[in-house]
């Protein structure tokens, strides 16, 4: 056959079916063109009903899925000017509508469309639907070759009867390489014919097939509206049947299957039989079942979820997004992620982060990132690249989770661990880190740091005077007054009982820590509370820093010496470690 006469059967025998779609529906068309093309698919897509039959003209589509109701044109009218065209009439067009009337229907097969799809439908349905159009096109297109060439062969003279035998083997070879079953059936339903893929998956014999009805591996679910629908076939009431069905193998296994029912007819128009194409959608309903969960999962975790594309650019967000960030889908898709974060890391961190994700394909640390509304908040989050099997990035996906509470908690638990409950000053664990803290300080800059070391002397007489509460209440003032006699740089520390220690860093002399303890006395002294006519008072011992000690154990030391030392000398004064109790009383305080 002449290659122009073939060309007018199937767009340039492209092996990637190409599909246009007709729709005045942006989002319906997104929506078409993401299900078609995640099934290998190659789509096209116009919005103005008007520039169909040009773009076909051009460009000649394999299939055109165009909806009905649209502006300037209706779906029946595009439908006809494609058929009155000679070079486009053979293109299968397939209705997509949310019209479901019988009349609607038959207006649009009378316009030649080839098939129905009522809005909302299943994308398992489209894919079938769209697979079996193209696959029956496909087999027409070789089977008119063929017949084309058969009929040259015959009005030449030249060799007619092996020039059919030859066209019917080719027919055959046709049908055996199609990706669907197809089979031919007569008006009761018994097989005359199927092909290779037919038996495959149904495990009979070719040969076996010419004693069974179609009946025989539909299940029996599905029997009754099987032949309901080859009845309506048969006498016009329905031009073609399509829907999903379970079918049953030699072996008794089930699976699903997209049925294809379609009348052969004479050449005065009558029904003689039918063409039954099914294709097996076990892996493609196991697909859709796993996209289900996995949307399921996107649309209903607590964790926030975002996907880009490769250039790093917002694609998908879920719902547990919005409610983190504040951010609703529309604001953040088409936008890159740093848009989200705070100040708080600087752009050597970004760049370590990135490294790692690009080396390991995966990414998961402590993050502060700022809400739609100002705050800032830390989070936990997760990366990771998908690639291509070419190892080029395809999309990255993130999750992440707020651990505001999580952060306060650990926070809270640590202030517990840092702190004595009673008085809220740090506690011996917070004094030693600081004390640590401290030393490298004064180390580094040559300075000194003194620590003072206080015992009230009196505390055991008010606690067994006035009880347990009263003498709480005792520690808790004598905390009050230490915070107001120090300086906010200074640190001071409930170490056990009713023993505190305060350190003071960068001291100018000794001077500065006997003057800052004898605050602490005359402060302590003017608690209001009394036993035996006495006021609270306290001893303590002052050690300095490098002079007395350059670790926390030999300094403590020396200012716990110190301090008893005061107490030797009479209480309710201070003693300077270093000396002995023979020094002058300048000394002691």
């Amino acid at each position: 056959m002449h290659e122009s006469k073939k060309k007018q059967y199937l767009c340039d025998d492209r092996t990637v079916p190409y599909i246009l779609i007709v729709d005045d529906s942006r989002s319906d068309i997104c929506l078409l063109e993401s299900i078609l093309r995640s099934h290998g698919f190659v789509c096209q897509s116009l919005t103005d009903p008007t520039e169909v039959l040009g773009h076909c003209q051009r460009a000649r589509p394999e299939i055109v899925l165009l909806d009905i109701s649209m502006p300037g044109m209706n779906g029946f009218q595009v439908c006809t000017q494609l058929k009155n065209d000679s070079t486009l009439s053979n293109i299968p067009v397939l209705f997509l509508t949310a019209m479901s009337d019988v009349a609607d229907k038959i207006r649009g097969f009378k316009a030649g469309g080839s098939d129905f799809l009522v809005k909302p439908y299943e994308p398992s349905e489209l894919i079938a639907r769209v697979s079996t159009q193209i696959s029956l096109r496909r087999a027409q297109h070789e089977l008119a070759c063929r017949n084309q060439e058969l009929k040259e062969e015959i009005r030449d003279k030249e060799k007619a009867h092996a020039a059919l035998l030859d066209s019917e083997s080719r027919n055959e070879a046709v049908l055996n390489n199609a990706a669907v079953c197809i089979g031919l059936l007569s008006l009761d339903g018994t097989y005359e014919m199927v092909n290779g893929l037919y038996a495959d998956v149904f495990g009979y014999s070719r040969a076996e097939f010419q004693n069974m009805q179609l009946k025989d591996i539909v299940h029996p679910d599905y029997v009754a509206a099987t032949e309901e629908a080859m009845e309506f076939l048969r006498y016009g009431q329905l031009e073609q049947h399509y829907t999903d069905k379970k079918f049953i193998r030699k072996d008794d296994s089930v699976f699903p299957g997209g049925h294809w029912l379609s009348p052969r007819r004479t050449g005065y128009g009558a029904c003689n039989g039918f063409v039954c194409i099914i294709s097996d959608l076990t892996e493609q309903k196991k697909a859709e079942n796993e996209l289900r969960l996995a949307h399921t999962v996107f649309e209903t975790s607590s964790e926030g979820m975002l996907v880009t594309d490769a250039e790093n650019c917002i694609i998908m967000v879920n719902p547990a997004f919005t409610a983190i960030t504040g951010y609703q889908r529309e604001q953040a898709i088409g936008r890159d992620p740093s848009f989200l974060k705070s100040d708080r890391q600087d752009e050597d961190f970004y760049r370590q982060m990135w490294r790692i994700l690009l080396r390991t394909n995966r990414w998961q640390g402590e993050i502060w990132n700022r809400r739609s509304n100002g705050e800032e908040y830390p989070q936990w989050l997760s990366i990771a690249a998908i690639r291509h099997p070419n190892q080029s990035i395809a999309h990255y996906v993130a999750l992440f989770s707020d651990i505001s509470d999580r952060k306060k908690a650990e926070e809270i638990l640590r202030h517990q661990a840092m702190h004595d409950p009673l008085t809220r000053l740090p506690n011996r664990v917070m004094f030693d880190e600081r004390l640590r803290g401290s030393f490298s300080r004064a180390k580094r800059l040559n300075s000194q740091v003194a620590l003072l070391y206080l015992d009230l002397d009196n505390f055991k007489t008010i606690n067994d005077s006035l009880g347990h509460l009263a003498g709480d209440r005792v520690l808790q003032m004598v905390a009050d007054r230490l915070r107001d006699c120090l300086r906010l740089e200074d640190v001071v520390a409930r170490i056990g009982g009713d023993e505190f220690s305060a350190i003071l860093d960068d001291i100018d002399s000794i001077d500065d820590a006997v003057a800052t303890a004898e605050r602490i006395i005359a402060s302590l002294g003017a608690i209001e509370c009394s036993v035996g006519g006495k006021c609270v008072q306290t001893s303590i011992g002052i050690a300095i820093y490098p002079d007395h000690g350059t670790d926390i154990e030999e300094l403590l030391h020396h200012a716990d010496n110190a301090m008893y030392a005061a107490k030797r000398m009479g209480k309710g004064r201070s003693f300077l470690a270093g000396i002995t109790s023979d020094d002058d009383e300048s000394t002691k305080k």
